[in-house]
């Protein structure tokens, strides 16, 4: 998980925050005078072992630039409130009402991905609170910030052993943090600085269990947490000295036996703890799907078999976020409801039939309306067998209809506008301009990452939809059978 740091201008004005969480409403109101007509999203991390956040609820923010939110949580949580594709992130606190004035760089905000050029949503409140959650989470950790890119380049690749004992120092002087698991913010600084630890001892993987992970917590909505235990445990199972290739291969290529692989596990020193082990075997499991070594279906089965006969509802959850975000890039999208260039609502499935094309652009992306060139000539040639549609996702409409006035006759394929779908943006991972997916003829998404016009697609359509039979291409060939 990204850190707090320099994400946002954070200065929220929080109630006092206790340890005693109950279920109760998180309230947040404030003004957006930028996004007057715009929807705004709250979105929350119940699953920081992924990373996957989910939409915790909504508001259309009103002429006068006012919105309004409201979400029950019994936990501290991260959470992030979107404009568009501009987010901010911050922490909310059972019962707390939140005031925020939101202001935005107008410029990024415009870009699909504004983070990557340092766009994001800057949110302030009239008054600040140096006893709240987030004012000290912050100040934290804009001071490690400094101080870890000041010394994590020696501390790598230096040969002065005093370095570690100097960046210690140099953060005590200002911040004591203790184990206190049932304190978020002390977690929150303890785990952060076993960063600095992982640098120091990454050769002494033993002395950094028995400090952070060899107990009976399991921190699972602290990010600092996660983001160490995410570092510790990455590729865990398939280097562990405890855990042979063989007996992987046997329990998950040949048939899923989720008992063996977790007695087999339980070898391990490190995986003594029945629950953390279970973790660990979580994420890895999930990291070996995209390990072409693991069969894919059959780890799909070892994590439907956990979902149904683990004793921590926690990790039932997790395996349901990551299978629900797999069923998500894989299904069709046909409910989605798009808009045509008249401004009548328009859906992939009035498609089925053909397979799909889907060119990801926006007006102002000039390598997008380049590849437009090249996917005219594609479509003159195989317009017969593939249906090809280009999505603008520029935050304006007003500009997808001046574009398709203006080019409209000459790209001469189906020009859709997005409809402010940003929920199925980031469940899809548009990211980068231009993309491009592939649905087959029954309307399912058969490739997130389909060929780019200019990088592939003329081959990979020539052998798909080839024009004519071989016999015909080839006058050498000679079929005995052919009357």
């Amino acid at each position: 998980m990204k850190k707090l740091v320099g994400h946002i201008i954070l200065f929220l004005c929080l109630a006092a925050t206790g340890t005693a969480l109950a279920q109760s409403p998180v309230t947040i109101t404030g003004t957006a005078p930028f996004a007057s007509g715009k929807e705004i999203r709250l979105l929350v991390f119940n699953d920081l072992l992924n990373g996957i956040p989910t939409v915790a609820t909504t508001d259309i923010i009103d002429k006068h630039g006012r919105f309004s939110l409201k979400y029950a949580t019994t936990d501290i949580l991260l959470a992030q409130l979107a404009i568009g594709t501009s987010k901010a992130e911050f922490f909310i606190v059972p019962a707390n009402h939140y005031t925020f004035n939101i202001s935005v760089d107008s410029t990024l905000h415009q870009r699909l991905n504004p983070e990557k050029y340092g766009g994001y949503l800057h949110i302030e409140t009239p008054n600040k609170d140096t006893a709240d959650l987030n004012f000290k989470i912050n100040r934290f950790s804009e001071y490690f910030k400094r101080v870890a890119d000041a010394f994590s380049y020696p501390m790598i690749y230096g040969t002065d052993p005093t370095i570690y004992d100097t960046v210690r120092s140099e953060i005590a002087q200002y911040f004591d943090f203790q184990y206190n698991p049932s304190n978020f913010y002390q977690s929150y600084g303890f785990y952060t600085l076993g960063e600095i630890d992982m640098l120091q001892y990454r050769k002494k993987p033993a002395f950094l269990y028995e400090k952070y992970f060899d107990n009976d917590y399991i921190l699972y909505n602290n990010p600092a947490y996660m983001s160490l235990f995410n570092q510790y445990y990455d590729g865990y199972l398939y280097y562990s000295p405890y855990i042979s290739k063989d007996l992987l291969s046997r329990t998950i290529n040949e048939t899923p036996d989720y008992p063996t692989l977790f007695n087999e596990a339980g070898r391990d020193p490190k995986l003594t703890n029945a629950r953390l082990r279970e973790l660990v075997i979580i994420k890895n499991l999930i990291a070996f799907l995209d390990n072409k070594e693991f069969d894919h279906g059959n780890i799909i089965k070892l994590l439907q078999y956990i979902q149904s006969a683990s004793g921590f509802e926690k990790h039932i959850e997790l395996i349901n976020s990551k299978l629900n975000q797999l069923l998500a890039l894989k299904k069709n999208t046909e409910e989605i409801t798009f808009l045509d260039e008249k401004g009548h609502k328009a859906y992939l499935k009035q498609y089925k039939g053909k397979p799909v094309y889907l060119h990801i652009f926006q007006t102002d992306c000039i390598n997008c309306i380049r590849e437009m060139l090249i996917i005219k000539e594609l479509n003159d040639k195989y317009n017969e067998k593939v249906q090809f549609v280009s999505l603008c996702v520029d935050p304006e409409k007003n500009e997808f209809q001046a574009f398709v006035k203006q080019y409209g006759k000459q790209f001469d394929w189906p020009m859709l506008y997005f409809n402010e779908q940003y929920d199925w943006l980031m469940s899809q991972g548009v990211e980068t301009l231009p993309d491009y997916m592939f649905f087959g003829a029954d309307g399912t998404l058969r490739m997130r990452y389909a060929p780019a016009p200019e990088q592939g697609l003329p081959e990979f359509l020539l052998l798909n939809f080839p024009e004519e039979k071989e016999e015909d291409q080839n006058p050498l060939f000679y079929n005995r059978n052919k009357q």
